[in-house]
C-alpha cells in the first residue's frame, strides 16, 4: 500500500487545487431574443414574420435600413434554437466546460435565458427586467453546487434627465456568499452605446460607483466584480473609467493590469485580439467588454486573481475576415483577419449562423 501513497497525495493535491479555482466569463451574445412579443417592447424585428401587428409596427421604424430589416425578419423557433446552439458551442466547444459564473449581455428575457441555461446545463440564474425600449436585458448564470449562496438580486435604475425619452439598461446587482465565507457582489453592465454622448456613460458610471462605495463602506472586505459591455473607449472625455469608476483606486481594470504586468511576455499579450469588438465602419478595435475588480482581489488573502488568467477568448472558429468595401474610401479592399464572427439572424443552418459581434472575456480567481 505504501508505494501508492505519493500518487494518492498528488491526486489529492491536484483535486484540492482545482476545487479552489473559480472561473468567470462575460459575454455579449448579440441579440438573444425569444420568438414571442413582450408587451410594450420594440422587439418586432425578432419575431416570426406572421406575428400579429408586426408589419404595422415595423413600418413605424424611421431608419430605412432598420425598417426593412424589421419587415424582412422572420425569427422562428428553429432559428432561435440554432442561436442557442451557437452560443453553447462558443462557450464549451473548445474549452469542454462552462465557467462557474457566466455574465450575459443582450438577452431579452427569462424565457430566452432559461433556454440557454438548459443548453449549458446551469440550474441557477438571475435576469434583469429593465426599461430598455427594445427589451434588452442582462443575466448572470451561476453554479450553486460550486459554493454560491444567493443573498439578493437588485437592479440599479438610471433615471436621470438624459434617459427619460430613451431609457438605458439597468445594472444587474447579484450578491452571493461564496463558500460560506466570502461576501461577493457581481454587477452585470450594458452601458449606453457609443452613439450616445459621453455624459450618458458618465451618469451610469457614477451610479455604479456610488453603489460600490456603499458596499465597501459597510464591509471593506466585500469582494466586487463589475462585468459586461461598457461601450467605452479612449475617446470619451471626461472618462467614465479614469475619472469616475477607478478614480480612487478602490477598483482596478483587469485588462490594464494584464497589459502592464511585466511577468507576462509580449508574445503572449500580442497573441490575443487587440479588442473584444471590431467596428467595421472605422476599421477599428475596441475593448468594450471589461472586468473591473475590487482591490482586495490583489491582496492574496482570500479570493485573489492572477493577471495571467485573463484572456479575450477568441478561438479560430469564433473569428472571421472582414473586407472593407467602399470604392470612395482609400481602405477599399483592405482585409482584417481575426474579427468576431458576428451572428446572422437570417441563417437557417449553423454553417451560416456565426456567433456574436463580441468576443467573450475570461479570468480565474484563486480561493484560499
Amino acid at each position: 500500500m505504501k508505494k501508492f501513497a505519493p500518487l494518492c497525495f498528488i491526486f489529492l493535491l491536484f483535486s484540492c487545487s482545482h476545487a479552489r479555482t473559480l472561473e468567470v466569463m462575460s459575454y455579449n451574445v448579440e441579440n438573444l431574443f425569444d420568438t414571442k412579443h413582450d408587451e410594450g417592447k420594440l422587439d418586432w424585428a425578432y419575431l416570426p414574420k406572421d406575428t400579429e401587428g408586426k408589419t404595422k409596427e415595423c413600418k413605424k421604424v424611421k431608419s430605412r435600413r432598420r425598417r426593412n430589416e424589421c419587415l424582412d425578419g422572420d425569427w422562428t423557433k428553429e432559428k432561435f434554437d440554432i442561436k442557442i446552439g451557437q452560443i453553447t458551442d462558443a462557450i464549451v466547444k473548445e474549452r469542454g466546460k462552462t465557467p462557474d459564473l457566466l455574465a450575459l449581455v443582450e438577452v431579452e428575457n427569462e424565457n430566452a435565458v432559461k433556454a440557454l441555461a438548459d443548453s449549458l446545463k446551469y440550474k441557477s440564474f438571475v435576469v434583469s427586467n429593465g426599461p430598455d425600449n427594445r427589451g434588452i436585458d442582462l443575466a448572470l448564470l451561476y453554479k450553486e453546487e460550486k459554493g454560491f449562496k444567493l443573498i439578493s438580486k437588485k437592479e440599479i435604475k438610471i433615471e436621470t434627465e438624459e434617459f427619460k425619452k430613451w431609457p438605458t439598461r439597468n445594472i444587474l446587482e447579484v450578491e452571493f456568499l461564496y463558500k460560506k465565507k466570502y461576501p461577493l457582489t457581481v454587477f452585470v453592465n450594458h452601458w449606453p452605446s457609443l452613439a450616445n454622448p459621453t455624459i450618458n456613460r458618465i451618469r451610469v458610471a457614477t451610479a455604479l460607483k456610488k453603489r460600490i462605495d456603499e458596499l465597501l463602506k459597510k464591509n471593506k472586505n466585500h469582494y466586487i466584480m463589475a462585468l459586461g459591455d461598457f461601450n467605452t473607449n479612449d475617446k470619451d472625455h471626461p472618462h467614465p473609467f479614469k475619472d469616475v469608476l477607478l478614480k480612487d483606486e478602490t477598483m482596478f481594470d483587469l485588462h490594464e493590469s494584464y497589459r502592464s504586468d511585466r511577468s507576462i511576455s509580449w508574445d503572449e499579450k500580442n497573441s490575443m485580439p487587440p479588442g473584444t469588438h471590431f467596428f467595421a465602419p472605422e476599421m477599428s478595435w475596441n475593448i468594450l467588454d471589461r472586468i473591473f475588480l475590487s482591490k482586495n482581489f490583489k491582496d492574496k488573502k482570500g479570493m485573489s486573481v492572477k493577471n495571467d488568467s485573463y484572456s479575450i477568448y477568441a478561438p479560430n472558429f469564433l473569428t472571421d475576415t472582414y473586407e472593407y468595401r467602399s470604392r470612395k474610401k482609400y481602405l477599399n479592399g483592405s482585409k482584417v483577419r481575426g474579427v468576431p464572427r458576428r451572428y446572422n439572424h437570417s441563417a437557417k443552418n449553423t454553417g451560416d449562423a456565426g456567433y456574436s459581434d463580441h468576443f467573450p472575456v475570461l479570468f480565474k480567481v484563486n480561493v484560499k
